[in-house]
């Protein structure tokens, strides 16, 4: 049976096998800059990253309950998450970007509910982004600014996205959408095909050093500071030692 342990860095880790299914939850609230400086005011987001074998799943998430002073509507959107797969795995496919459970969408996106595809509107690739995301290899947005080379649509079809509109407001939104734009509220569900499977460290490390954006540029949050990584580690092998 599993063993779940609950850190403080607010990492969640379901433990089983080194190669079997594993769930980790990280809450990003560590401000890592962007063009807008002004204090947070309660902006945040929530990832959830799960593997199974080679399959590869992150339900995004906006728990924002509120928004730094100057930010327009675009500005309050979740549009990428930012990652570095350990050397030698890298995504293969994106499979399918829907929205999440308990979610729906909003302005020109208001007759779809949660499980409809928004694959047209959100890309991934393994070529780095760009800004505050020059360091990460694996992106997933829906702005064509990251994407540092070849980029693919998760719909699979050809031309480019058009965010922030597209990308996650928090339910409820703090920023009205206008009819004409497309927004999702709450969270939207990315399933990807890896070239292999993670371990349940490399998954830890992979979500340790993981970072969202908000709006074009406008602000990013990583995840819990470095020194969580200590902890989280030290969890998996008390959890192991228990089981």
């Amino acid at each position: 049976m599993n063993t779940r342990t609950c850190l403080a860095c607010l990492i969640l880790i379901s433990i089983a096998s080194p190669f079997a299914a594993a769930d980790i939850i990280v809450d990003y609230t560590n401000d890592v800059g962007g063009n807008n400086g002004e204090p947070l005011n309660g902006l945040a987001a929530r990832a959830t990253f799960s593997i199974d074998g080679d399959g590869f799943t992150i339900l995004l998430e906006n728990t924002s309950t509120g928004v730094p002073v100057s930010f327009d509507t675009a500005d309050s959107l979740l549009v990428s998450v930012g990652m570095n797969l350990p050397e030698g795995v890298a995504i293969l496919s994106g499979d399918a970007a829907l929205i999440g459970p308990g979610s729906a969408g909003l302005g020109s996106w208001s007759e779809r509910v949660a499980g409809d595809s928004v694959g047209q509107q959100w890309l991934w690739t393994n070529d780095s982004g760009g800004d505050l995301m020059e360091a990460y290899t694996q992106i997933l947005s829906t702005s064509n600014g990251q994407g540092g080379g070849t980029t693919t649509r998760f719909d699979g079809g050809s031309g480019g996205v058009s965010g922030p509109f597209g990308g996650i407001a928090a339910d409820p939104p703090i920023l009205g959408i206008p009819g004409s734009k497309p927004a999702v509220s709450s969270s939207i569900e990315f399933e990807l095909t890896l070239t292999a499977t993670l371990t349940e460290l490399e998954l830890a490390a992979v979500v340790n050093t993981s970072i969202v954006e908000y709006g074009s540029d406008q602000r990013y949050l990583g995840a819990p500071e470095p020194a969580s990584a200590a902890l989280l580690l030290a969890g998996l092998l008390l959890a192991r030692r228990r089981r």
